[in-house]
């Protein structure tokens, strides 16, 4: 039996998404979601790396702007580098999407703080 990876997640953009497209033509989206579990004391934040190779990102990126909430779902793996400046090892998070969906805008968060879970479609 073959291993399986897929990963789902739900989070807020830490700032807007970039869409990138590289020397051999491949379209890439990058942006970087905080992903909060608890609350109060024991509230923490894991930050995922998210990217996206496919022509369809030019669609969303527009949309993916900082504090919008997305869920999304693909492969996760784990980076590690050694910083230039510091020499210390760094690790990502990174979760290649096979799609993203956008839940809510930041926009629309500050609107409506009142909505409630299943108040909206999106």
């Amino acid at each position: 039996m073959a291993d399986l990876n897929t990963w789902s997640i739900t989070g807020r953009l830490a700032r807007d998404a970039e869409l990138k497209t590289l020397p051999s033509g491949k379209t890439l989206l990058e942006c970087s979601v905080a992903v909060n579990t608890g609350y109060g004391d024991y509230k923490k934040t894991t930050w995922v790396k998210v990217q996206q190779w496919s022509t369809k990102s030019a669609g969303i990126a527009p949309y993916l702007t900082k504090g919008s909430q997305i869920a999304c779902s693909g492969e996760l793996t784990v980076n590690q580098w050694e910083g230039k400046q510091d020499g210390q090892l760094h690790t990502d998070l990174v979760l290649s999407v096979m799609n993203i969906q956008l839940l809510s805008t930041k926009q629309q968060a500050d609107v409506d703080n009142t909505v409630t879970e299943g108040d909206a479609t999106f």
